[in-house]
């Protein structure tokens, strides 16, 4: 007759210590504590499968209790009972879960976020977000799940038709040029191994794009109106401030509104704008007339402690949020066909072409646009700097005479 195996206890297995050898305690069934001599337990399970005896690791204690051990022992038992191995079939299960990590690692959203967070320093604050944000809400619901090997056109195509339903044709564009340079950087960094965002047309499905020309005034009795209007401005100091430094400076408004007092050299009379938020690969400089340096004087007296030049209302520690300039513009009683903030950067570019006496290159330069092939831009940076300084100073007094 067998002998009986005296069943655990919790308290014997909690109260077990560790010996000069290791031992065993068995608890039935083939499963049994097994004690390190450095005071490990682990539950094994001793079973025979096609005539020949197996043991199975089914972890650690206290991680898996007397309990679960045994309710892992019954559920193996019935395995067995039914010709399954536990022992192959415990391998095919981490096999799966091990083709599944890999799977989730290499899904589109994967490699997107991680180019992200590698280029996150190269771009701009606002180019970052909107990246993140098209992604998110555009793509990822779609195609994130996809490994980026599976995805195929047609996937890209469905995500443009469904951002084209909606009317965002401008935003379609830019998401169709962040999936295919994610693809492109997963190439590179071999997570990928073809673009398939290069067979996709993009103007047959969104269309050509359409150049963008913002409203302005270019008229001497009109800008003229302008500035007294924002010289009479009643709202935020902060905002009329803003204002004013943008007619003179002409810089897109979300440099404007970013602009840190640590970028001002009043010593130079320059403005230094970093790469990064120029979206360059060099820093900008934009020379500040005396007119300039005169009315920044005044602005440092209102935002001092603050390190933006424009500090919200509401925090000092904040810039003037992205809407400010234009509901100020509004309340002017400009409409949007008549006037916007970047307004004064087609009103710079069309009067400084058509009245001073700077050539289209210095002009352009000024206006942070690329001149020239990729080994010239920064050359004719540097080159036209003493003539954009003149140019500065120009427009500065034509803006004062105008006012008079």
């Amino acid at each position: 007759m067998a002998r009986a195996t005296i069943t655990l206890t919790a308290t014997q297995i909690k109260q077990a210590k560790a010996k000069e050898k290791d031992y065993k305690l068995f608890d039935g069934g083939g499963l049994f504590l097994f004690i390190t001599k450095k005071g490990s337990k682990l539950w094994r399970l001793k079973y025979r499968f096609d005539g020949k005896e197996k043991s199975l690791s089914l972890g650690q204690y206290p991680t898996i209790t007397l309990t679960k051990a045994r309710e892992l022992r019954e559920k193996y038992k019935i395995d067995i009972s039914n010709g399954i191995n536990p022992t192959e079939q415990k391998r095919e299960n981490k096999a799966i879960k091990q083709q599944e990590e890999i799977k989730n690692r290499d899904t589109f959203k994967a490699i997107a976020l991680e180019r992200l967070s590698k280029v996150e320093n190269d771009i701009s604050g606002s180019h970052y977000m909107r990246s993140y944000n098209s992604l998110k809400n555009d793509v990822y619901p779609y195609i994130g799940d996809i490994p980026i090997n599976e995805i195929i056109a047609k996937d890209i195509i469905e995500v443009l038709q469904r951002m084209m339903e909606r009317g965002v044709s401008e935003s379609a564009r830019k998401v169709y040029h962040s999936i295919s340079k994610t693809f492109k950087w997963a190439i590179a960094n071999s997570k990928a191994i073809r673009n398939p965002a290069s067979d996709i047309d993009v103007s047959e499905i969104i269309g050509k794009k359409v150049q963008t020309h913002y409203p302005t005034i270019t008229d001497d009795e009109g800008i003229k109106n302008l500035l007294t209007n924002i010289k009479k401005y009643k709202g935020e100091l902060s905002t009329k401030y803003a204002l004013e430094m943008l007619s003179y400076t002409f810089v897109r408004p979300s440099n404007l509104r970013l602009a840190l007092w640590e970028e001002i050299d009043f010593k130079s009379k320059r403005w230094v704008k970093s790469a990064k938020k120029m979206k360059s690969r060099d820093d900008f400089i934009i020379p500040l007339s005396d007119k300039v340096i005169e009315l920044l004087k005044e602005i440092k007296v209102y935002s001092d402690g603050s390190p933006y030049l424009f500090p919200s209302s509401r925090s000092k520690t904040r810039p003037l949020s992205d809407g400010t300039l234009l509901g100020a513009i509004r309340k002017m009683g400009y409409t949007k066909d008549e006037f916007v903030p970047h307004g004064f950067r087609a009103m710079f570019s069309t009067i400084a072409h058509e009245k001073s006496p700077f050539s289209y290159d210095v002009i352009e330069t000024q206006l942070a646009h690329s001149v020239g092939n990729s080994v010239s831009k920064a050359y004719n940076r540097a080159k036209y700097l003493d003539d954009r300084t003149k140019l500065m100073e120009w427009w500065s007094n034509y803006l004062d005479e105008v006012r008079k």
